[in-house]
């Protein structure tokens, strides 16, 4: 299942319902599917999600530093006044 987006989200008889949304190849949003969690466990749940996106999140960016990332590491060279490299 793919989960481009969240659709309607309701809690009903202790059970939390999550409608799971995509993108067709017309551009419209369709169900793909729904998640239903019991309402005692929607915060472990949601807690957990959030940290393995965390972990994914760190991950990623150990293999793909970005040039910002890069640039933090690597020292900058200083410049005189008239702007030029010393």
């Amino acid at each position: 299942m793919i989960i481009e987006g969240l659709g309607k989200v309701s809690f009903v008889n202790g059970i939390f319902k999550v409608q799971t949304v995509a993108v067709n190849a017309s551009g419209d949003p369709v169900e793909t599917g729904q998640l239903e969690i019991p309402g005692i466990r929607v915060g472990e749940v949601i807690n957990a999600l959030t940290q393995a996106a965390q972990g994914i999140e760190e991950k990623l960016k150990e293999n793909n530093p970005t040039s910002t990332d890069k640039e933090k590491k690597e020292p900058k060279e200083k410049t005189k006044k008239n702007g030029k490299k010393k």
